[in-house]
């Protein structure tokens, strides 16, 4: 991956290690420390997913289980939810004095990618400090740094953007629009709340079906 996209999870860039010190390390025991999840929600049909904020979960199903239960409860205004693995987010540099991220996208930043097949990517946008991640749309594209570049030319806009932020669609956990409506209808055989009484699992189950085929 190029320098100038940089995963979100800050564990991965944090340290700013001196090249001196090479990038071997000891290996370490596995510890049972939940994964990061980065939750989007679209407030409204027709609005766009904006980001929320993250959960700590052992895998994905569980993630959207957690972020069920803490961005869209019974009640709030919610059409679906996004959950994606923090790692699997690459993000670009942010910028200063509003000035536009994408002013500093050309083309160069493809050399050195690891390309592969032409899949699809997810394009968020941050355009205020101290507000949320947008998205903006997908795209088409062989690796981050080539979604980066394409999104230049399909999304930037006369207002600038500081920040943007790329992940690979198939990555994504998603439940929408009428999927997302019926979560909410409990087993009948149980009382008392809980978050796994609701239909979430159903919607699992089918977007691991989906998934697999």
């Amino acid at each position: 991956m190029s320098d100038f996209l940089n995963s979100l999870d800050p564990r991965i860039n944090r340290l700013n290690i001196p090249a001196e010190f090479g990038t071997t390390f000891p290996s370490k025991e596995n510890k049972d420390q939940f994964v990061t999840f980065e939750v989007f929600v679209q407030p409204k049909e027709n609005k766009p997913y904006q980001h929320e904020g993250i959960v700590h979960a052992p895998t994905i199903d569980m993630a959207f289980l957690f972020a069920k239960e803490q961005f869209s409860r019974r009640g709030m205004s919610c059409s679906g939810v996004w959950v994606v693995n923090t790692n699997n987010v690459k993000v670009s540099p942010i910028t200063e004095n509003d000035e536009d991220i994408y002013d500093f996208i050309h083309e160069e930043i493809m050399e050195g990618a690891e390309k592969g097949d032409s899949e699809k990517y997810e394009i968020f946008h941050l355009k205020k400090r101290g507000k949320q991640h947008a998205h903006v749309g997908s795209l088409d594209a062989t690796c981050y740094e080539e979604a980066l570049f394409k999104a230049k030319s399909q999304f930037q806009e006369e207002k600038s953007v500081l920040n943007i932020w790329v992940a690979k669609t198939k990555q994504f956990m998603k439940i929408e629009g009428e999927d997302f409506a019926d979560i909410w209808e409990t087993l009948p055989d149980k009382k008392y709340r809980d978050a796994m009484d609701y239909k979430a699992t159903d919607k699992i189950k089918k977007f691991k079906a989906e998934q697999n085929a």
